[in-house]
């Protein structure tokens, strides 16, 4: 092993390190490379990297992609989207035995379309949603692990956030990685729905009969779904748009950040609010860019070192199988995810699982559609459980009785993540659908 191999090990173990011990994890990314740099080759390969790639990165037009859809999804709660939603899904769905389950996972589908963010869907459906199921008398524990469950959504399906940022670091397509999402996401919708269904037969005690529910005349439910056209629009505006080709990602963004401050003026939202979603957004992007500027250079760090290299061949050496080391890489992503939130996670991870997975012969997209999804896996489980902390403090509730409730939806992503990955033909069909597989 060269000794450029083992400093960019060094490198790694250190970070990791000072992650643990609390410091931010753009400062250990940015301390490590400097260290890594300066054994690499002095001062001069310091001075020379770390002059490049914030240029480089604050220049670029691609990433101004992320505030904008950030500024969508912070649109989208306030302009009353994920409440018509709900609202539209309870009344054609509530009636069904777990009914307001099926609603809440389907809403969340349909303002993932806005949102991009998990913890958005989270906390948003957790003040909606919980009043209601608590009113109907749904299983408390099981209705709170629905709420983080059913989140999840927001990060498959487009635009989302995550599966941009991943892009945004390993210079995949942005349209085509979130149509991979979105295979994934009609998938989880379903397999949720199921789950909801086999808990419904096994646990019957835990969800009320619907007899006590008023019954929705056919008129008022076809009337409510005028409150989905919003999010339709702003749907088909970013991904028609993008697959059309009238105009890229980032433009996409912008265009649906139009849309919605219009749409927002049109409801009568206070001009006031809308410029606290457009602080809020530059607020979320500027605790976000620090981490994309120091992960970009620490990436340029470990490709120098050739340490994913080093690794592929010493796996192909051992004939340790792909599927195996697959199973490594998800147990390592959610240890990290007991610790570290999902951005420190991706951009910590890229380096080296990214170029590893793929040199071994996975489909690039749908590792990063994958590895997103178990980041998601990750806010799920203690300590950290960024998903679960953001339910807990939205509705003041203990972050001990959230995670007794999540683990059956835990188990659930668990479950489809390895099938995908054995079988990825499963999530290829809208690509090879619209042509961009």
């Amino acid at each position: 092993m060269s000794s450029i191999v083992v400093i960019g090990i060094a490198m790694f173990i250190l970070m990791i390190v000072m992650a643990l011990i609390g410091i931010p994890i753009f400062v250990d990314m940015l301390v490590c490379s400097f260290l890594g740099f300066y054994l690499m080759g002095g001062m001069k390969m310091v001075v020379t990297q770390f002059m490049q790639a914030p240029f480089a990165i604050g220049a670029s037009y691609t990433y101004a992609v992320l505030p904008l859809f950030v500024l969508v999804g912070t649109l989208a709660g306030v302009t009353g989207i994920a409440q018509g939603a709900f609202n539209a899904m309870q009344n054609w769905l509530g009636r069904f035995k777990g009914g307001l389950l099926y609603a809440l996972v389907a809403s969340n589908a349909v303002f993932g379309a806005c949102s991009g963010i998990s913890i958005a869907g989270n906390v948003v459906f957790g003040k909606i949603a919980m009043p209601e199921l608590e009113r109907h008398k749904y299983d408390r524990k099981l209705s709170l692990g629905a709420i983080v469950g059913a989140g999840s959504l927001s990060s498959l399906i487009p635009p989302s956030v995550p599966i941009i940022m991943w892009c945004l670091l390993t210079n995949l397509s942005i349209g085509t990685t979130l149509m991979y999402g979105l295979s994934v996401g009609i998938i989880m919708i379903i397999l949720l729905c199921i789950a909801i269904r086999v808990f419904v037969a096994i646990f019957p005690k835990k969800i009320p009969s619907t007899s006590d529910m008023e019954k929705i005349p056919l008129k008022e439910k076809i009337i409510s779904l005028q409150y989905l056209v919003p999010i339709i629009l702003v749907f088909a505006l970013i991904v028609g748009g993008t697959l059309g080709g009238f105009f890229s990602s980032t433009v996409a963004g912008a265009v649906a950040a139009v849309a919605l401050i219009i749409f927002a003026l049109v409801k009568k939202v206070p001009v006031k609010q809308i410029g606290y979603c457009i602080w809020d957004a530059a607020v979320m992007n500027a605790g976000i860019f620090p981490i994309i500027i120091a992960g970009t250079i620490f990436s340029r760090f470990v490709t120098l070192t050739r340490l994913a290299d080093t690794l592929a061949n010493m796996i192909a050496e051992a004939n340790i199988p792909m599927f195996a080391v697959f199973c490594m890489v998800v147990v390592f992503y959610l240890l990290c995810g007991c610790v570290m939130d999902i951005n420190s996670t991706i951009i910590i991870t890229v380096p080296i699982v990214f170029p590893l997975l793929t040199g071994l012969g996975y489909n690039p997209y749908i590792i990063c559609v994958l590895l997103v999804m178990l980041c998601e896996c990750a806010g799920m489980t203690p300590p950290i459980g960024m998903n679960v902390f953001a339910v807990s403090n939205a509705l003041r509730i203990k972050a001990s009785e959230i995670f007794a409730g999540v683990w059956p939806f835990f188990l659930i992503n668990i479950v489809a993540i390895f099938i995908m990955a054995l079988f990825p033909q499963l999530i290829e069909f809208i690509p090879h659908l619209l042509g961009v597989a």
